[in-house]
């Protein structure tokens, strides 16, 4: 059942619309009398559409629909008024409305309009994913993406302006953009053409780079480690894909209405979280399992000095063992998906090398990298989940995936050009 909210002050207008509505099947309707009472009611209710009237006393449809929308309520709110002018329609747009019907309504039309607002208010209930999305970190992403041929100068400068000049409310967007710049800036100047697709989902925003095979692997991994250390990055064959978070803003749980007005609390995301409030609004539950990490870094800590003395694909594979079990807690901790992301890049990573890479040199500095990780993770158990000290649980997410580029970059092949890197270096 379909529940729609009629606001208006005029009791015939109510009236009248609520006849029409019968015609609908399994819809439920309410009524309220102004503004100011719809607030209330949409504090206590649901509503999946909502009819605003727009010239009402005390709290009219244009103070009610930006009050309403900022609550965070998801009602899909329909203006209604006998204003046909443009300057009302688009400042209700501009308020959340998603559209705009004058009065008197025509009956077809208002039925026929009401059947298609709740057609797209199910669809939107029941989300279809894209699963031919072309970024290799998931494939539910929305049906459409954002498709840039960058074959000039002025195309990437294009790019930058979509993305930065606004508000997009995604973390570390300028860092992306920046970086993806000047990278397609080195590439244009040696004639190579390529272009980006951007994809996204509800909480995250997938950016990738096609054609970038004329800049060396480890170059890009320098460069971002330099410029972007806390880039959540996939690089392959030719591809660079970058996967960026959403800001998620703070639904109020509350509404207060003053004599004059309605006044609405600003939405405020905060990304910091003392570890003593995260413990104890959200993890209390899972300290058992948390402090079973102890003996786990132990194991890591063991398979590591024995991979060191005996370096084998078997007791690197050990390593790899004890890390996927550390991981298994950390998935089970929503706010720390960055850490479990960058532990689970290393497994792969450390998944791929092969026995003849196993150099003496190599393997020391990849053994004391690992320890060294290591002990940032028990230092960050303690500091969030024992001692809570913690002014920001997220305070080793940036360090640790560094630690991980830096890890892959042992590997790597170094016979680099530095006039190379050199050229890259940008902003």
């Amino acid at each position: 059942m379909r529940k729609i909210l009629l606001v208006d002050d005029n009791d015939n207008n109510r009236l009248t619309l609520e006849l029409l509505l019968e015609e609908i099947e399994n819809v439920e309707v309410f009524e309220a009398h102004d503004g100011e009472e719809a607030i209330s009611m949409c504090q206590k209710e649901n509503y999946d559409l909502i009819f605003m009237d727009i010239m009402m006393p005390r709290v009219d449809g244009f103070e009610a629909t930006k009050a309403i929308k900022e609550s965070g309520h998801k009602a899909m709110i329909i203006a209604l008024s006998a204003l046909d002018d443009e300057a009302s329609k688009h400042k209700m747009m501009s308020l959340g409305a998603e559209d705009y019907l004058t009065k008197p309504v025509n009956a077809e039309l208002f039925q026929m309009r009401v059947k298609n607002y709740l057609m797209i208010i199910d669809k939107r209930k029941k989300k279809v994913f894209d699963l031919e999305a072309i970024n290799p970190f998931n494939k539910n992403v929305f049906n459409r993406s954002c498709n840039f041929r960058i074959n000039s100068e002025e195309a990437l400068a294009e790019f930058w302006d979509y993305w930065l000049n606004g508000t997009k409310n995604i973390l570390d967007l300028s860092d992306c953009v920046r970086i993806i710049y000047g990278f397609g800036l080195w590439l244009l100047k040696r004639d190579k053409r390529f272009h980006i697709i951007a994809e996204e989902n509800d909480e995250k925003l997938y950016i990738t780079l096609f054609d970038i095979s004329l800049i060396k692997k480890n170059v890009i991994r320098n460069l971002l480690l330099k410029h972007y250390p806390n880039a959540q990055y996939i690089l392959n064959e030719g591809t660079l894909s970058f996967q960026l978070d959403k800001m998620v803003m703070q639904e109020k749980e509350s509404i207060e209405i003053s004599d004059e007005k309605k006044e609405i609390l600003k939405k405020t995301h905060n990304n910091t979280i003392h570890a003593s409030d995260y413990v104890n609004n959200t993890a209390i539950n899972l300290m058992g399992k948390i402090d079973g990490l102890e003996e786990i870094n132990n194991e890591i800590d063991e398979a590591i000095l024995i991979f060191e003395d005996n370096p084998s694909t078997k007791t690197l594979y050990s390593v790899i063992e004890n890390f996927e079990e550390y991981n298994k807690v950390l998935q089970q901790l929503d706010d720390f998906e960055h850490l479990a992301f960058a532990i689970n890049t290393l497994m792969t990573f450390l998944s791929n090398i092969t026995q003849e890479q196993f150099s003496p040199e190599k393997v020391k500095n990849l053994a004391s990298m690992l320890l060294n990780l290591l002990h940032d993770l028990e230092s960050w158990r303690q500091n969030v989940f024992i001692l809570q000290n913690a002014r920001d649980i997220h305070y080793l997410d940036a360090s640790l995936l560094s630690s991980c580029i830096q890890m892959e970059a042992v590997f790597d092949d170094k016979a680099l050009a530095d006039e190379d890197e050199g050229e890259l270096e940008f902003f």
